[in-house]
This record gives structure tokens, sequence and C-alpha cells, in this order.
């Protein structure tokens, strides 16, 4: 079958076609053994890696994020490949480290990527639960809990919520503060009653767990606050009672889902009672 593919794509000009998974995985695999020789790589299916450290210890290396982003941006295959190794290498060089608690953070994640890891441990024949730390935020999404480090996150386990003697709910709100002291700035721009929130790229999609931004009345919108999280790094505003802008907002996320990078939830929110609900397509404006 590869050798079909291969004079397949041989037979037309035009622009070099995508790398299958498999292939991305290959030189995702070639790359990372020549920048760290001492790792001990295996491939356990397609997007999935095993990799085991000098020490012995090893970790699942998940490939779906950069295949995706790969995919809308083939022309930065190296550059994509290259800055997620090294990620992977600080969060290497970093597991045997204490938490630093002022660096704990709440991340935003959809229900499928934590559906997928727990199905590739399980793939491994792991007995053990998941072990990041989370808690649901959605039935589509999720807050998982990790370090912020220099050019990459850690996520946190059980054994460090022990170590840190911290509970899940002490533990929101740390990670709450913490995000507003390590996020430079947060800028609202938009008019008209329709805003994105921009807090350097990483973090938007987080700040849904900060209820401090959304009890403080700061956002002037007709009615409630309802919100969009199409991917990680877009947050938009708009109120319960414009038509108009509900409308634009539901155009956006399906748009921004469909087409864009690190995908969360087309869906919208609306932020009653102290929390966020789900703010459906037949839902009344009120």
């Amino acid at each position: 079958m590869k050798g079909f593919w291969k004079n397949f794509r041989g037979m037309f000009g035009g622009a070099k076609p995508l790398l299958t998974p498999e292939e991305f995985t290959d030189k995702y695999v070639e790359t990372l053994r020549e920048a760290a020789s001492e790792l001990k790589v295996e491939i356990l299916k397609d997007l999935e890696l095993k990799i085991t450290m000098p020490n012995g210890k090893d970790s699942t290396a998940l490939l779906y994020n950069a295949y995706e982003i790969y995919q809308r941006a083939p022309k930065e295959l190296e550059e994509i490949i290259s800055r997620y190794i090294v990620s992977s290498m600080d969060t290497f060089g970093g597991m045997d480290n204490e938490v630093d608690r002022q660096r704990i953070v709440p991340i935003i994640k959809d229900r499928a990527w934590l559906e997928e890891t727990q199905k590739a441990m399980r793939d491994r024949g792991s007995e053990k639960p998941f072990e990041q730390v989370f808690e649901d935020f959605s039935p589509d999404l999720v807050i998982v809990y990790a370090e912020d480090l220099p050019r990459n996150i850690r996520y946190l386990t059980p054994g460090n919520l022990k170590e840190l003697n911290l509970d899940l709910k002490e533990l929101r709100a740390l990670a709450c503060e913490n995000l507003r002291q390590i996020i430079p700035s947060i800028e609202c721009k938009g008019a008209e009653g329709l805003y994105m929130i921009t807090a350097g790229g990483d973090y938007e999609a987080s700040l849904l767990a900060v209820d401090k931004i959304w009890a403080s009345g700061q956002f002037e919108v007709k009615g409630d606050i309802v919100v969009a999280v199409p991917t990680r790094d877009l947050l938009l505003v708009t109120g319960s009672e414009n038509a108009e802008g509900i409308k634009k907002l539901r155009t956006i996320a399906e748009d921004a889902h469909q087409n864009g990078s690190y995908r969360l939830t087309p869906k919208l929110f609306v932020y009653r009672n102290g929390k966020f609900e789900w703010f459906g397509p037949d839902a009344a404006l009120n």
C-alpha cells in the first residue's frame, strides 16, 4: 500500500502532498532521536509515542494537535515539529522538579482530548486511571490543571496535589489567581455589544474558569454574558438580549471551530447564577 501511494503521488505535479499520520509520526520520531539520542522512543501507533528517559521514567506523547496544525500550515512542517520537540524537552527535563505553586494554571480542554489521552493509556496496557488532575466544566469541556513552564506546560497529577497539600477547591482558586498574575494583560476589543478578549494567545479560553472576571460587571452587554470559545486562543463575548450579536457569535464560532487550531467547541455559554451553562440554539433571548 505504501508503494501504491508513492506511485500515485508521483503521477501528479503541483503542491507537495500532505504527509499521512504515519509519515508525520516517522518524521517527528526521526527529528526527536537526532535532538535527544539519550531518549528511547517507541511508536505505539500513528501520532502516539512512548518516551523513556535515561532514569527509566516514561510518558506518552500525543501528536494529534501537532498534526492538525501541520495540516493547516504544511509549509511550516519543520518549524512545527521543532517547536513541539522543544516543548517536550522542557517537560522531560522538569519531570523530577517540584511543582511551583505560583505557576499552576487552569487549562480549558475539549473532552475529546481527555478521552484520547485515556485511550492512549489503555492501549499501552495501563490499568491506572487517567492521572492528570481535572474537573468538568461542561459536557464538551474540562478544566485541566498544569504548571506553566517557560516554553510548555506540565500537567498536574494527584501525587502533585498531595505533595502540595491542596484539594480541588483550593486548587481552582489558586490556579485562577495565578493565571491573572501570569497573563501580561487582558484586553477587550470590539464595539456595539460584541467583543473579543485577548490574553497573549495561550490562555484566552482559560479565562472562563476565572469567576471574578465574569462577576465583575465590566462587560457592558444587553442581558447576561454569552461567550464563545471555539479555539484555545479565541474568546468572544456578547449579551443574551443581543440577537444580532448572538447570530454573529454563532457564525464566527462555527467557522473558527471548523478551520482553526487547538479546537474546543462551537457551542455558546451563558453566565448565570455564578457559573457558565450551555446557551443552546433555541435559547430564548431574555
